[in-house]
């Protein structure tokens, strides 16, 4: 089983936060907790609790195995769920990126 990387969860958490244009403030907001919380974790000078990963996971679209450090196989559900969240341009690329790749193979 591979260990969980405190430092790739800090590194994702982050980036999820940002790409998102979220304060630690109003992440907190949305998940339930401080923005120290939210800052402690991503400088790797907390561990995550459980019940705030599961909340990071679902508000973000993405697994706890993702956040955790796992780079697994994306399933049709979190495909869905990630382009459901994009903006109408956005959705258009991604359109022509997956034909893009499915024409490359």
């Amino acid at each position: 089983m591979k260990q969980l990387s405190l430092e790739i969860f800090a590194e994702r958490l982050k980036k999820l936060r940002e790409e998102h244009n979220l304060t630690t403030r109003a992440l907190g907001e949305i998940i339930g907790t401080s923005n120290a919380t939210i800052s402690r974790y991503e400088t790797g000078k907390r561990d995550p609790d459980l019940i705030l990963v599961h909340n990071i996971s679902q508000y973000f679209g993405v697994t706890i195995e993702y956040l955790c450090g796992e780079d697994i196989k994306p399933n049709e559900e979190t495909l869905l769920m990630l382009y459901s969240k994009l903006s109408d341009d956005a959705k258009i690329d991604a359109i022509k990126y997956i034909t893009y790749l499915s024409e490359k193979e």
